[in-house]
């Protein structure tokens, strides 16, 4: 009897576990689908207020744009099976030479002919690029007002480090949100690109005569709202559109070398001392 018993404990036993698997799978999968967008009142300008401590000081840990607790309510009721324009490809390039280039984002949505049309016919959209910059390069807060100006971006903020005359050594790193608008006008060919201009700090001295800087993945999120709302109940979505991991940018800055510097500093104390000397030789012989 003992022996007859034992294989249906055994097979009770094995759909138990897998009936506990089974269960225990299914609020995984709802907390990963709550999490690919997050809710902020439209008070709030700029997604990445709500995480600024990750962006400030040395950005050494990365925060989910979608994790932000305090915001998590503000997205009760709204339309999950809203039809949003997908993402299909992004890329990203690193275009110029010397201490000055440009990173050039390449977006493209799949299904943005008559999704995005009917999409934006009831709600106002941006496309929001989070770039979080290494240290030694800087976006100049000033030169970004100017694309704003021009209704090159719809808006864009720097947060961290934005003391732009320090060494690469003494900076911070800082992180750039660009908001580019979804229009119709842009979207109809299903590509937007967008340029963001970058500067190189002054790096340490290299035997190699280059510092290198390498840049990871940015953040994409479909930042919307709905047109005919009140101010007082406007809330913005930010859904993360899950965009694959962008190849690797690197910037090969210049740099001085640590087997010249004697050199360097003996002449330079040399072309110093001459032209002090010949200063007050002419004002001896003027006087």
């Amino acid at each position: 009897m003992a022996v007859r018993i034992r294989p249906c404990l055994l097979a009770v036993a094995f759909f138990a576990a897998a009936w506990v698997s089974g269960a225990s799978s299914v609020p995984q999968q709802v907390d990963n689908s709550q999490k690919s967008f997050n809710c902020m009142p439209c008070s709030r300008t700029y997604v990445a207020d709500a995480y600024l401590d990750a962006l400030t000081g040395q950005l050494a840990q990365h925060r989910d744009l979608t994790e932000v607790p305090e915001t998590a309510d503000l997205c009760k009721g709204l339309d999950d099976d809203l039809d949003v324009p997908v993402l299909s490809e992004v890329h990203r390039q690193l275009v110029g030479e010397g201490s000055h280039r440009r990173l050039v984002y390449s977006v493209k949505f799949g299904n943005c002919e008559d999704d995005a049309v009917k999409f934006l016919d009831g709600y106002a959209a941006n496309l929001v690029i989070i770039e979080k910059l290494p240290s030694g390069v800087f976006a100049d807060p000033f030169e970004l007002q100017h694309f704003v100006e021009r209704k090159v971006f719809l808006d864009v903020a720097v947060f961290g480090d934005t003391n732009l005359e320090l060494p690469s050594a003494l900076s911070n790193r800082s992180a750039v949100e660009i908001h580019f608008d979804f229009k119709p006008s842009t979207t109809m060919d299903c590509n937007l690109v967008v340029e963001l201009p970058l500067h190189a700090r002054y790096p340490p001295l290299d035997s190699s005569g280059y510092a290198t800087v390498e840049f990871g993945s940015p953040d994409l999120l479909l930042h919307y709202r709905k047109k005919d709302t009140h101010p007082d109940s406007c809330i913005w979505v930010s859904k993360n559109l899950d965009a694959e991991p962008v190849d690797k940018a690197v910037w090969r800055v210049p740099c001085g070398n640590g087997a010249h510097a004697g050199f360097v500093s003996s002449l330079t104390f040399i072309s110093a001392l001459v032209c002090s000397m010949s200063v007050v030789l002419a004002a001896s012989l003027i006087s």
